[in-house]
């Protein structure tokens, strides 16, 4: 018997970050606002940071983006990137690098409040903390079964056929990490079950395809 796990990731909550369900949430949470707020934070500029963003902004939210590295989508086309940067400031959107979020709170009249490291404050209606996931497989008995996941909940696989050190078992998808796409996890997700039942398969393509659902879309392959 063969199995493959594509449990995906759920979104990272770190404890000093007070979530609320109300003004400070996760990308599962922003799902589930009843009303558009007027500002936003994004802490994290990552795909999911990124598409939630630009969706947010192409609705007339003034939205902030707080990324601590210094540049975004490091694996896209700097160009592209530089490019896309560019649309979104004409846009009236701010884009904070190389600073981190030190301290996020809500204040007394609602409003989010959140320092950077650099000590400049910021204010918005609602904050969207999209600064990593973690793999799911908590939800699973692993070690019954010899496997062990890293600090975020990821399992490590063989790249060409998408094993785990336990050989019947298999993962594909956001559970073994970047990219963490659709498309990249429906072709991992072929290429281990092909291999599963002994089919022909294909090698894993050394370029997969990536689409960013931002607003401008982004596709490279």
């Amino acid at each position: 018997t063969s199995i493959l796990l594509a449990i995906g990731t759920r979104p990272y909550r770190p404890p000093h970050v007070p979530f609320d369900h109300e003004a400070i949430l996760d990308s599962d949470e922003i799902l589930e606002i009843k009303e558009l707020p007027r500002s936003m934070i994004v802490i994290g500029a990552g795909v999911i940071g990124i598409e939630y963003a630009t969706i947010f902004s192409a609705l007339d939210t003034q939205v902030t983006v707080v990324e601590p590295r210094d540049s975004m989508l490091e694996f896209i086309d700097k160009e592209i990137v530089e490019d896309f940067a560019y649309q979104l400031r004409d846009r009236n959107m701010k884009l904070i690098f190389g600073q981190k979020a030190e301290k996020i709170e809500r204040e007394d009249n609602g409003k989010c409040k959140v320092t950077l490291s650099n000590g400049r404050i910021l204010h918005a209606e609602t904050v969207l903390f999209a600064a990593g996931r973690v793999g799911a497989t908590d939800t699973l008995n692993l070690t019954a079964c010899g496997l062990e996941a890293d600090n975020r909940g990821r399992l490590k696989v063989d790249p060409e056929t998408f094993q785990t050190s336990v050989p019947n078992i298999y993962a594909a998808g956001d559970v073994i990490g970047f990219p963490s796409l659709a498309s990249t996890s429906m072709e991992q997700g072929r290429i281990a079950a092909r291999h599963a039942v002994g089919a022909s398969h294909a090698d894993p393509p050394h370029y997969f395809p990536y689409g960013i659902y931002a607003v401008p879309e982004m596709s490279t392959c």
